[in-house]
């Protein structure tokens, strides 16, 4: 199996352009589970054996790290802060918060 961190690494524009246009798949897809997981990891880059159990774990490990992620977490409080002053302190209740969404 694949090291975490190389799975973590950042994909080429293109294709996050592309996800970004298209998505992933959900679970609306018309298909079973096992193949779920097939197209899902195989997306992600994750190799697929006979026992997905394997794929399972390591697709919920990179999951894991990205959302414990302190750069994602940054990102995620940035994208969520567009349009203040860039402060990073928790609002007090004494302004009043500009949010451009």
């Amino acid at each position: 199996m694949p090291d975490i961190d190389t799975l973590m690494q950042e994909w080429p524009p293109e294709f996050e352009e592309l996800l970004g246009k298209v998505g992933l798949p959900t679970a609306d897809l018309d298909c079973d589970l096992p193949t779920y997981i097939d197209v899902i990891c195989g997306i992600l880059d994750i190799p697929v054996y006979k026992n997905r159990i394997q794929s399972l774990h390591v697709l919920f490990s990179v999951y894991s790290e990205f959302k414990n992620s302190q750069h994602f977490k940054a990102l995620a409080n940035g994208n969520k802060g567009r349009g203040t002053s860039g402060n990073t302190a928790p609002p007090t209740g004494d302004t009043d918060d500009l949010h451009v969404n």
